[in-house]
C-alpha cells in the first residue's frame, strides 16, 4: 500500500514562519506516516513554476490524498491557493482548512445561550 500524500497549500508570507512550523507539526501528528508536499521547501518550485504556472502545482496535487490550506489571518483566501483548493476538490482531494482565530470566535456561556435562544433553540 502506498503512503499518503498530503499537500500543504498556504500563502507565501507564511513560508519560514513559526505557523508554518506549527502547521507542518500538526500535519506530521495527523498523518504520521504520510508523504508531506509543502511548496516552500520544493528545491524545483522556482523553475516549475516558471515553466508550468500554477498547473506544476496542480500536478503534484493530482497525485495527493489530502489537501490542507490555511488562510490569512483576515480569513481571506488568496488566488494561488484557491486555485490549489478548486483543483483538489475537481481531483477528489479530501480538503480541510486548518483552524485559525479559534479563540477570537469564542462566545461566552450567556452569548452561547443568547444565540441559541435566537436560532429557535431554548
Amino acid at each position: 500500500m502506498r503512503p499518503l500524500k498530503v499537500y500543504y497549500a498556504h500563502p507565501i508570507s507564511l513560508y519560514g514562519t513559526p505557523q508554518e512550523e506549527r502547521d507542518l507539526k500538526l500535519l506530521e501528528y495527523l498523518h504520521p506516516k504520510a508523504i508531506i508536499y509543502n511548496p516552500a521547501t520544493d528545491k524545483g518550485v522556482e523553475e516549475g513554476y516558471k515553466e508550468k504556472g500554477m498547473r506544476y502545482f496542480y500536478e503534484i496535487i493530482n497525485h495527493c490524498d489530502f489537501l490542507y490550506f490555511r488562510a490569512f489571518p483576515d480569513l481571506k483566501i488568496g488566488a494561488g491557493v484557491w486555485g490549489e483548493i478548486q483543483h483538489g476538490v475537481k481531483e477528489s482531494c479530501i480538503v480541510l482548512e486548518l483552524p485559525i482565530l479559534l479563540e477570537s470566535r469564542m462566545l461566552s456561556i450567556n452569548d452561547t445561550r443568547e444565540y441559541l435562544k435566537q436560532c429557535g433553540n431554548r
